[in-house]
């Protein structure tokens, strides 16, 4: 069995455990659930690791390398929610999530295919690394945004009694939501500076990227839209979360239908 299958199936694994918990909440899963995250995060890492190794590259040369490492730094992200016990079944939600992506990704060998990156080496990963560290903390926003609304309706519904019901606090996950939105946007604007200056470093013509460069303002529109709304006339909780959903799904749109659409939008072999 090939590492992409074992980590693949460690998280299978993981989400029955966190699901398990969510559902029944005994106290011995939460050690258990634990231990199973950080198994599955130590192998994801280890498949990175080999990646990196066996490509000579940092893995994220082509979209399939940048949606694993987008699952990968969510992971990270989420470890210190893990770690309290008001927010620990907040990975019952994320890990299904993850799972799916991964099980489109993981079973190919694109994994290990390396895209040239041009003669620049340190503002093209500088410039990746920080998109898709946004991008992973707009999961978590996606995640946490999914949690609220169903926290909301359980509420309103009356339906306090389920095992389901004891989800983490709205006022807590509206804090989360805002952390990772803010610190997501950063990431996303820190990326696009990056990416600016690498295509000018390689004089690539604007033409050729514009797809991309597009579909990343449009993306950061809205993000920036949404926590314009929130210091400007202050959404919180259900607005800023359906406004996040509907940035989640724009950017996984953006993300695969420029692919599908202009598979060189960052230039001949490039992501």
């Amino acid at each position: 069995m090939t590492l992409p299958w074992i980590v693949l199936i460690a998280y299978i694994l993981t989400s029955i455990v966190f699901i398990t918990y969510l559902l029944t909440r005994k106290s011995f899963l939460v050690s258990l659930s634990r231990l199973f995250y950080i198994c599955c995060a130590g192998l994801h890492l280890l498949l990175i690791v080999f990646a990196w190794h066996k490509i000579h590259n940092l893995p994220l040369t082509s979209p399939s390398q940048a949606m694993n490492m987008i699952i990968f730094l969510a992971s990270l992200v989420f470890m210190p929610l893990i770690w309290r016990k008001s927010t620990i079944v907040l990975g019952a939600f994320f890990l299904p999530v993850a799972t799916c992506i991964l099980a489109f990704l993981l079973p190919s060998q694109s994994l290990l295919i390396s895209s040239a990156i041009g003669s620049n080496r340190y503002l093209y990963p500088l410039h990746t690394l920080s998109v898709v560290l946004g991008e992973a903390l707009f999961v978590v926003a996606f995640v946490t945004s999914l949690v609220y609304l169903i926290h909301e309706k359980i509420i309103m519904r009356g339906s306090l009694h389920t095992p389901i019901s004891g989800l983490p606090a709205l006022l807590l996950l509206d804090k989360i939501l805002y952390a990772s939105l803010s610190l997501g946007f950063i990431a996303i604007t820190i990326g696009m500076i990056f990416g600016g200056l690498w295509a000018t470093a390689l004089d690539i013509p604007l033409g050729s990227i514009a797809p991309k460069v597009t579909a990343g303002g449009v993306m950061w529109a809205v993000f920036a839209l949404s926590l314009h709304q929130r210091f400007a006339i202050g959404w919180k909780g259900s607005r800023t979360a359906i406004i996040t959903l509907i940035g989640f799904c724009l950017m996984l749109v953006l993300f695969f239908g420029i692919r599908w659409a202009y598979p060189h939008a960052h230039g001949i072999g490039l992501l």
